[in-house]
C-alpha cells in the first residue's frame, strides 16, 4: 500500500516537458534505411581498401572520412560514427574526437526525443540499438560524471516502446529469423537489464514491480539506494517506514531485512537533520540488539544537545573497549566535543591529550582536527602558547593530508572541495589567535593572502553545488573566517588587512544568492537543450510545492527540489564558475570606479555582535577599517516590542532617538566624508531594516540623506558594474478589491497601506500562561493606489511609454502571472504587501483565519512576505482560493520562481515590502531576496508600514522624475524633497528605498 501511495508523487517528479528544436520520428529512418545500409557498406569497402594501403590506415581512414561529414545529414553521420569510434580509441585520432564530441549532443537529442510507431522492423530496431551503444560508448569517454546507463534507461528505453516492438517482432517471427536475430535480440535484452538497474524512474519500477507481484523487501532496499543517490530522501523514508511496518504487523522482527530497514531509516533521517526521529529509531535497535555501533547514538545525542546522556554513553564504551576497536578513537574525539560544549575544559583537554598519545603508541596517524580541537580548548583556557602549539600543528598536519587529495578537476564534488577547505580554516583561526595574543609580528601576510586565495576558490565552487549537509558547514566557516578577518583589520589595520577585509565582504554578502542566480542565468540562457530541461522541471516542482496540495507530500517535493538544484548546479558548475571568476570585482575595482566626491561604504557585522564599516574612496591606497558600536547598543534605541502605531515608531526612532542613533551608525564615518556628496553604501544585519536618509546627527541641521546623496546597493561591488535603462513599457496594477465581491461592494478605506496581524491571547492560553494567540485581520481597500496608478499611467503614455493597467476585479494574482510570462521593462504594484513573524502551528488559537494561519505558521520566512492582490481576503480567511483561482496572495517564493529579467525596475508601492528575516551573510529574506532571485535589477520597496496619499504622491513624483532625469536614485531622492514640503515627519517619506 504504501508503494502505491507514492506513485502520484512520484509520477509528477518523472514528468517534465522536454524543450527541444527537432522531435525525430522513426519514419525518417525508415525512410534514410536504403542509404544508410549503402553507407555501412561503402565505409566497410573503403576500411578494406585503406588496410591493403597502409599499415597507418586507421588514420588515413579519418582523415578521409571525418571531413566529408559535416555535409551529410544526422543519419549518415550516426553510421559513420558508429564505425570509426568502433576501430579507434579515443584520444588517438584529435580530428575524430572533435567530430565525436560535437556528435555526441545530436545523438542524445535524437535518442532523447525519437517517437516511435511500433511500424519498425527488425532493421530499423538494429540502426536505432547501433546508436544507443554508440551513445553508451561516447559518453563515457566525455563525461566520467554522466551515468549514460541510467539516462538511457529514463529518457529511452522507458520513454519509447523499443522492447515492447522488439518483443513483439521476436514473437512472431519465424524460426529461420528468429534464429537469425537471435544474438541481437538477446543482447537487447542483456542491455537494457543492465539500464535498468541504474534507472531512477521509481514510479515505473514501482509499477513494474507491483505488477509482477515482485515488491519485495530486496527491492525496496534496491530502490532506497538508488534514492539516497538522488537525494530524495523523504520517498525512500515513507517506503522504509512502509516495509517497517509490514514486517512488524507479519511479527518478522528477527529478519535480516528488519535490521536492515532500521539502519537504513536511522541514516535517513541523519540526511535529512531529524535528529528526534532518529533517536527513536537509534533506541528501538538497541532495545532488539540490532544496533551496529554505539557510535552514531552519542553523536545523535550530543546534536540533540543532550551532552550529559552523549558523554555518559561514551564513556560506557570506552570503559569496555580498548584502541583495538576501530571505533574507540572516533568515540573519544565524540567525547572531546561533547566536553567542550559543555565548557568542561580541563576534561577536554586531558581526553585530547590521550586521543595524541594512544594515536602516537599505536601508529596511528594523528588528524589535523584532532590537534585542532586541542588548539581551541587551550584557547578557551587562556593558554595562548599552547592554543598556538597547536593550531600550526593542526595547519601543518592539514598540509600533509591535503597532498593525499586527489587533484582538482572541473569534475570534483562538493566533498573533495569542502575537505580542501578545511586548510585555510585552520590556519585562519591559527591567525585568529596570534591577533588575540597581540602577536602580530608573527603574521605572515603573504601566506594569508595565499591560503585566502584558494579559500575563495572553493567556497565559490562549494556554493555553486551545496549539499544539505555541507551548507551549513561551509556558511559558518565562512562566517567564522569573517570573525577573524574583521577583528584582524580592527586590531591591526594594516593595507593588507583592510584590503583583505574589504575583499573578504564583496565576496562573502549574498554570496549564496549570487550562486542560485548565476546557475538560473546560465540553465536559461544556455543551448543545451539538457540544461534547459532541468531547469523547467526544477522550476516546476518548487511551484508544486507551494500549491499545497493535499494528496502531495510536499516535504518530499521539497527533497527533490534540491536534489534537482544540485544536479543542475553539478552540470553547471564548471561554466558557472568560470563566468563568476569573469565577473568578480575586488576592492580595486570598486576604487577605480568611483569618482573624487564619492565614497563606498560597507557595513559589516562580526563577532561578538560588533558593527563596523569599511569605507573606500578613490584617492585611497587601501580602504579604512571603522569600528561602529554593538548590536546591543543600537537595540536599545529601537521601539518596544510592544504593537504602537507606525506613526509613533517612526518618530520614536528619527526623531526621538535620532541623535544617539547617529552617534553609533554616522558620526564615526564623517572624517572620511570630507567634500562628498555622493555615498554608495551595503547595510549588514539590523541595518536593512534601518533608513540612513532620516537620521539626524546632532549640531546638524540637515538630516543624513539631506546632507548626502544615499545610493544603497547589496554590495558596492555593483559600483563597478554599470547598468543602462531604457524603458519602453510598463505594467501596473493597483486599486484592487480584496473582497471576493463586485468592485462596487467595496465599504472600507484604509489610511495605511499595511496589515496590522490581528493577534490576540485567547482566554485558555492566558489562564495556562502559554502564548498561543488568534491571528487573522483584512485587507482593506486603498483608494490612493488607484488614483496613483491612473496618475502613473497618464505620466508614462505622456512620455510615449506603452502601458498595462489592471486595477479593481482585473488586478488579480492571475493577471499577475501572466504578466510573468511576457514581462515589462518596468513593474509598478500598489498595493498591500506584508511579512508576518513566525508561529508555530500549536501557538495558534482556534478561531484564527486559516489562510492568515497557514502564512504565519509556516518556517520558511520567503513564505511568510507577501503581496496581495484582488480577492485575497478569501484566502486569508478560509484557507482556499476563491471558485479554482488563484489565491490573491503572491508569497515572495512564488515570485522567485520566475524569470523576470526583462524586467530591469520593479516598484512594490506597498507597505513592508522591503522588511523581512535579517541574516548574517545572505542579506533580508522576504520581497526583496525574490525580486533579485527573479532577475530584477532595480527595486524601490518600503521599510514600514505606509501612508495610502503619501505614498502615491511620492510614486507620482519619481516617474516624473525618472522620466525627466533617466536616474532612478535621483527620482527617488526628488520625489522624496517633494514629499517633505508637504511632511516634515520622516514617517511619511523615509521608508521608500531603491535597492540595486
Amino acid at each position: 500500500m504504501i508503494a502505491k501511495r507514492l506513485l502520484l508523487l512520484i509520477t509528477f517528479i518523472v514528468t517534465s516537458v522536454v524543450a527541444q528544436d527537432k522531435e525525430y520520428k522513426t519514419k525518417e529512418l525508415r525512410e534514410m534505411l536504403p542509404e544508410m545500409i549503402k553507407e555501412r557498406e561503402e565505409m566497410k569497402a573503403l576500411r578494406l581498401k585503406l588496410t591493403k594501403e597502409s599499415d597507418d590506415w586507421k588514420t588515413v581512414w579519418v582523415k578521409q572520412v571525418v571531413p566529408t561529414l559535416k555535409n551529410k545529414n544526422f543519419y549518415i553521420r550516426a553510421v559513420d560514427a558508429e564505425i570509426l569510434s568502433g576501430f579507434n580509441r579515443f584520444k588517438t585520432q584529435p580530428e575524430l574526437d572533435k567530430f565525436l564530441i560535437n556528435h555526441l549532443p545530436d545523438l542524445e537529442h535524437y535518442l532523447f526525443t525519437v517517437k516511435m510507431d511500433k511500424k519498425e522492423s527488425f532493421e530499423e530496431l538494429q540502426e536505432i540499438y547501433k546508436m544507443v551503444r554508440n551513445y553508451h560508448w561516447l559518453q563515457n569517454q566525455v563525461s566520467v560524471t554522466i551515468n549514460p546507463l541510467q539516462k538511457l534507461a529514463d529518457n529511452f528505453f522507458y520513454r519509447t516502446p523499443f522492447i515492447e516492438r522488439l518483443e513483439a517482432l521476436y514473437a512472431s517471427a519465424s524460426e529461420d529469423v528468429k534464429k537469425e536475430k537471435e544474438d541481437f535480440y538477446d543482447d537487447v535484452i542483456l542491455f537494457w537489464g543492465n539500464c535498468k538497474s541504474q534507472s531512477n524512474n521509481f514510479d515505473r519500477i514501482i509499477q513494474e514491480h507491483l505488477a509482477a507481484g515482485t515488491l519485495d523487501n530486496n527491492t525496496i532496499l534496491m530502490l532506497v539506494g538508488k534514492m539516497y543517490n538522488t537525494n530524495q530522501y523523504y520517498i525512500a523514508t515513507k517506503l522504509v517506514k512502509g516495509a517497517i511496518e509490514e514486517i512488524e504487523k507479519n511479527n518478522d522482527t528477527s529478519s535480516y531485512h528488519y535490521g536492515a530497514f532500521l539502519l537504513n531509516l536511522s541514516s535517513l533521517y541523519m540526511m535529512q537533520e531529524d535528529y528526534e526521529n532518529m533517536l527513536a529509531v537509534q533506541l528501538k535497535q538497541k532495545e532488539l540488539n540490532l544496533f551496529p555501533n554505539e557510535a552514531m547514538l552519542i553523536y545523535n545525542y550530543q546534536m540533540l544537545g543532550m551532552n550529559e546522556e552523549a558523554l555518559q554513553l561514551a564513556d560506557e564504551f570506552l570503559q569496555k573497549n580498548d584502541v583495538s576497536n576501530p571505533l574507540y578513537l572516533g568515540t573519544l574525539g565524540t567525547k572531546i566535543s561533547v566536553l567542550q560544549e559543555m565548557e568542561n575544559y580541563e576534561s577536554a583537554k586531558e581526553a585530547s591529550l590521550l586521543l595524541i598519545k594512544l594515536s602516537k603508541e599505536n601508529n596511528i596517524d594523528i588528524s589535523s582536527s584532532t590537534y585542532f580541537t586541542l588548539s581551541k580548548v587551550y584557547s578557551l583556557q587562556k593558554d595562548t602558547q599552547n592554543a598556538l602549539k597547536y593550531g600550526l600543528m593542526a595547519y601543518e598536519r592539514s598540509i600533509e593530508e591535503f597532498k593525499i587529495l586527489p587533484e582538482l578537476d572541473p569534475n570534483n564534488t562538493t566533498s573533495l572541495l569542502y575537505v580542501r577547505i578545511f586548510k585555510f580554516y585552520y590556519y585562519i583561526n591559527y591567525i585568529g589567535t596570534l591577533v588575540e595574543a597581540g602577536q602580530k609580528d608573527k603574521i605572515d601576510f603573504n601566506k594569508l593572502i595565499e591560503e585566502y586565495n584558494h579559500f575563495e576558490y572553493l567556497i565559490k565552487n562549494i556554493m555553486l553545488n551545496p549539499s544539505k549537509m555541507d551548507k551549513k558547514q561551509v556558511v559558518k566557516i565562512s562566517e567564522d573566517t569573517g570573525d577573524i578577518i574583521y577583528t584582524l583589520a580592527e586590531k591591526y589595520p594594516t593595507t593588507a588587512s583592510k584590503q583583505l577585509a574589504y575583499n573578504y565582504t564583496l565576496l562573502s554578502k549574498e554570496i549564496g544568492l549570487s550562486s542560485v542566480i548565476a546557475i538560473r542565468k546560465y540553465a536559461t540562457d544556455s543551448k543545451d537543450k539538457d540544461l534547459k530541461n532541468l531547469f523547467e522541471h526544477w522550476m516546476s516542482v518548487r511551484k508544486e510545492i507551494l500549491f499545497k496540495d493535499e494528496n502531495v507530500d510536499i516535504d518530499s517535493l521539497k527533497d527533490i527540489a534540491f536534489g534537482l538544484q544540485k544536479e543542475l548546479s553539478i552540470k553547471t558548475r564548471k561554466e558557472v564558475f568560470s563566468q563568476l571568476e569573469e565577473n568578480d570585482v575586488d576592492f580595486k575595482m570598486v576604487k577605480k570606479a568611483l569618482k573624487p566626491k564619492e565614497v563606498a561604504i560597507e557595513f559589516v557585522y562580526y563577532a561578538p555582535n560588533k558593527y563596523a564599516a569599511l569605507v573606500l574612496r578613490s584617492n585611497m591606497k587601501s580602504p579604512e577599517f571603522v569600528p561602529l558600536f554593538d548590536e546591543s547598543d543600537l537595540r536599545a534605541l529601537l521601539p518596544p516590542e510592544d504593537r504602537q502605531k507606525e506613526q509613533w515608531l517612526i518618530d520614536y526612532i528619527y526623531n526621538r532617538n535620532s541623535y544617539q542613533i547617529a552617534k553609533l551608525v554616522v558620526d564615526p564615518l564623517r572624517p572620511y566624508l570630507s567634500d562628498v556628496k555622493t555615498i554608495y553604501y551595503s547595510p549588514a544585519g539590523i541595518l536593512h531594516g534601518l533608513s540612513l536618509d532620516a537620521i539626524k546627527s546632532e549640531n546638524k541641521e540637515k538630516r543624513f540623506g539631506e546632507e548626502y546623496k544615499l545610493k544603497r546597493l547589496s554590495k558596492t561591488s555593483q559600483i563597478a558594474q554599470k547598468s543602462i535603462l531604457s524603458p519602453r513599457k510598463a505594467t501596473i496594477f493597483g486599486g484592487m478589491n480584496y473582497n471576493k465581491n463586485a468592485f462596487n461592494e467595496i465599504t472600507g478605506e484604509s489610511g495605511e497601506r499595511g496589515l496590522e496581524l490581528n493577534t490576540k491571547s485567547s482566554k485558555k492560553a492566558q489562564k495556562e500562561e502559554i502564548a498561543v494567540q488568534k491571528v487573522g485581520g483584512v485587507f482593506t481597500y486603498l483608494p490612493g493606489t488607484f488614483e496613483e496608478a491612473n496618475l502613473i499611467n497618464t505620466e508614462l503614455q505622456t512620455s510615449k511609454l506603452e502601458v498595462n493597467m489592471y486595477t479593481g476585479n482585473e488586478a488579480t494574482e492571475d493577471q499577475f502571472k501572466a504578466f510573468c510570462k511576457q514581462p515589462t521593462d518596468i513593474l509598478h504594484l500598489a498595493t498591500h504587501a506584508y511579512f508576518t513573524p513566525y508561529i508555530p502551528k500549536e501557538k495558534i488559537a482556534e478561531g484564527s483565519y486559516k489562510g492568515t494561519a497557514e502564512i504565519c505558521s509556516d518556517p520558511d520566512p520567503m513564505n511568510r512576505a507577501g503581496i496581495v492582490f484582488s480577492g485575497a481576503n478569501y484566502f486569508w480567511e478560509t484557507g482556499k482560493s476563491y471558485e479554482g483561482k488563484e489565491n490573491g496572495i503572491l508569497m515572495a517564493s512564488e515570485l522567485s520562481n520566475y524569470d523576470l529579467r526583462a524586467t530591469k525596475l520593479a516598484i512594490v508601492s506597498a507597505c513592508q515590502s522591503g522588511i523581512g528575516q535579517s541574516t548574517r551573510s545572505e542579506g533580508v529574506y522576504g520581497f526583496q531576496r525574490a525580486i533579485k532571485l527573479a532577475g530584477i535589477e532595480h527595486q524601490i520597496i518600503s521599510l514600514w508600514i505606509v501612508d495610502d496619499a503619501a505614498t502615491q504622491k511620492f510614486m507620482t513624483h519619481f516617474y516624473k522624475y525618472y522620466i525627466e532625469l533617466s536616474d532612478i536614485g535621483e527620482a527617488v531622492e526628488k520625489a522624496k524633497n517633494e514629499l517633505k514640503k508637504e511632511y516634515d515627519h520622516p514617517y511619511f517619506w523615509a521608508a521608500f528605498v531603491h535597492v540595486r
